[in-house]
């Protein structure tokens, strides 16, 4: 039971920039997600970082997602 209590914290939550490998081109792009909707997060591509910026919110279930995305530190 400690596992599964455990477990739920990495879950990712409303708010957080992950990951995804986007269906339509093949690519890898950050995402916004949105809202979890039952099992499947609903996500939004307008975010600075995106590759993709006109693409419309989606629902993905979260063997879509790779990662939580790392912001780049930009020296001076």
């Amino acid at each position: 039971m400690k596992y599964i209590l455990e477990y739920k914290k990495f879950g990712y939550e409303s708010g957080d920039e992950v990951l995804i490998h986007y269906w339509y081109n093949g690519m890898i792009t950050p995402v916004l997600i949105i809202d979890k909707v039952g099992r499947k997060f609903s996500i939004s591509h307008n975010i600075d970082e995106s590759k993709i910026k006109n693409a419309p919110n989606e629902l993905i279930s979260s063997t879509d997602i790779i990662d939580i995305y790392r912001k780049k530190i930009k020296k001076k």
